[in-house]
């Protein structure tokens, strides 16, 4: 079932802007104001997308986007949009129309026939330059494509987000003539990751129109409206209501244990030189029992924390290793790894995470599901990835804070039994984090284990190192390339 998410945002004399979201029938889409210090803004939690609404141009236009950590770029959907439902009427006949370019992207509205044009734009809205006093076309156009086989392409434009009161000017984003996804991005993610910024592996820019630029977290800071590039995220577990995300600030309520600090690292190596996206090391995975503690897997490995996954992904070597010590099976129609049945309630099992010496436990059950009568562990092994990438189903369970002007990430446990919330701002490292016991034992090369040896509950794996272990972070120096 899908769920709509209401979001306020909330601008106090803090440098921090705070969004508290409530899951609401879906139906309920609306902008509703909250009070003189708030905005109760919708957020649709759809499995895999989590959307906000922004308030868009002079005056404001109200759209719809998807909120993501795995991405950099922010785009709308332009009301010309030849895929949306509105625009069948303009539908080219049989006759008329024409094949797609090269590059397999549309470039004209008759290239798109009437049964392609089924997007329902108006759900989430769209946005109408002539409509905006304030809009600014840069000159320059982009083009965006995803793993899902959805677009989005068009030209570049500058206007203002507002959100009750707080207003974030001269915001670069995407204007999409042309997109086959339901939903429009706002992306927050790392500078490199934007779509401008294409570099050769020499390090010199492709093209003219290459370069980067402040995106929202960027110009957050720029315009004092926080101190710090960094944000935290509390989705809290799936029976609650509320969840909360903080901008330039941290809030020490809805963690339990140590807030540990781990440097961002880069499973891409080969074709960037610098953190491409929010990467930390996972040092091993480990099982706990009442009687007994299982070394799953145990070597260092890049790991994505992304909101936009659901589950868990795991490079298809490492999710084998993992089945096997579960006894499991890879499913060879999905890709999980399939249990012979379901851990029930009496069973005392929890899956331990090892990042840097900083543990995070998760019970079992919380990472399993039952799919037409099987019991799949959330885990899926991709053979096209050197990384892993946890969504959803671990990020629930976890307070995260995204550093991007220090490239780092401070985890721990997330509090599900907090109460009177201990927000603090973030103004130059994270107020209460510490740096994991091996902060510098981080992945450097794809490992090539192809069994598990050591054992990540021993003293050692959670023991401090000094900085003097920097040598293990060395790593190819190649330069970017996108």
């Amino acid at each position: 079932m899908k769920y709509t998410l209401l979001l306020n945002l909330i601008s106090c004399a803090q440098a921090l802007l705070k969004l508290d979201f409530e899951k609401v029938p879906e139906q309920n889409l609306a902008l509703n104001k909250r009070d003189d210090k708030g905005l109760q803004l919708e957020l649709e939690n759809g499995g895999l997308l989590y959307a906000v609404q922004l308030s868009v141009g002079t005056p404001p236009q109200n759209i719809t986007v998807q909120l993501d950590t795995g991405s950099s770029d922010l785009w709308f959907t332009s009301e010309a949009n030849p895929y949306c439902k509105n625009n069948r009427k303009h539908s080219p006949k049989k006759s008329q129309i024409e094949p797609l370019n090269d590059a397999d992207y549309p470039t004209s509205p008759n290239q798109i026939p009437k049964s392609l044009r089924d997007i329902d734009c108006k759900a989430f809205g769209f946005f109408n330059t002539s409509k905006s006093s304030t809009y600014k076309n840069n000159g320059t156009n982009f083009t965006l494509s995803y793993a899902d086989t959805t677009f989005a392409s068009g030209p570049w434009g500058v206007d203002t987000l507002s959100f009750n009161g707080v207003k974030v000017d001269n915001v670069t984003f995407g204007l999409a003539a042309f997109s086959n996804s339901t939903t429009p991005v706002f992306g927050i993610s790392l500078p490199a990751r934007e779509t401008t910024n294409q570099l050769a592996a020499n390090g010199s820019r492709i093209g003219p129109n290459s370069y980067e630029y402040s995106n929202f977290p960027m110009l957050l800071k720029e315009q004092g409206i926080v101190k710090k590039i960094a944000y935290s995220v509390y989705l809290n577990d799936t029976r609650s209501k509320y969840g909360s995300i903080l901008f330039g600030a941290v809030d020490q309520s809805k963690y339990i244990g140590t807030l540990y600090t781990l440097p961002l690292v880069n499973s891409l190596y080969k074709q960037v030189s610098k953190p491409f996206q929010f990467e930390i090391t996972l040092n091993g995975i480990g099982l706990q029992t009442a009687d007994k503690n299982y070394t799953l897997y145990d070597q260092k490995l890049a790991t994505l924390l992304d909101t936009g996954v659901t589950t868990s992904v795991l490079p298809a070597k490492v999710a084998a290793l993992v089945a096997s010590k579960v006894n499991g099976t890879i499913d060879d129609d999905n890709g999980f790894i399939k249990l012979d049945k379901c851990p029930n309630k009496k069973e005392k099992r929890t899956v331990v995470f090892n990042f840097g010496g900083a543990e995070i436990s998760i019970d079992i059950r919380d990472l399993t599901r039952k799919i037409k009568g099987k019991c799949y562990l959330q885990m899926q092994a991709r053979d096209d990835i050197e990384f892993a990438a946890l969504g959803d189903i671990f990020l629930r369970h976890v307070y995260v804070v995204y550093n991007l002007e220090d490239e780092e990430i401070s985890i721990a446990n997330a509090n599900f039994n907090y109460s009177t919330p201990d927000i603090q701002e973030i103004v130059s490292t994270v107020p209460g984090a510490v740096k994991a016991p091996q902060y510098y034992n981080t992945y450097s090369v794809y490992p090539t284990a192809t069994a598990v040896t050591g054992d990540v509950f021993t003293p050692e794996a959670t023991m401090s190192m000094s900085n003097n272990s920097v040598a293990l972070r060395k790593r190819t120096t190649l330069k970017p390339l996108r």
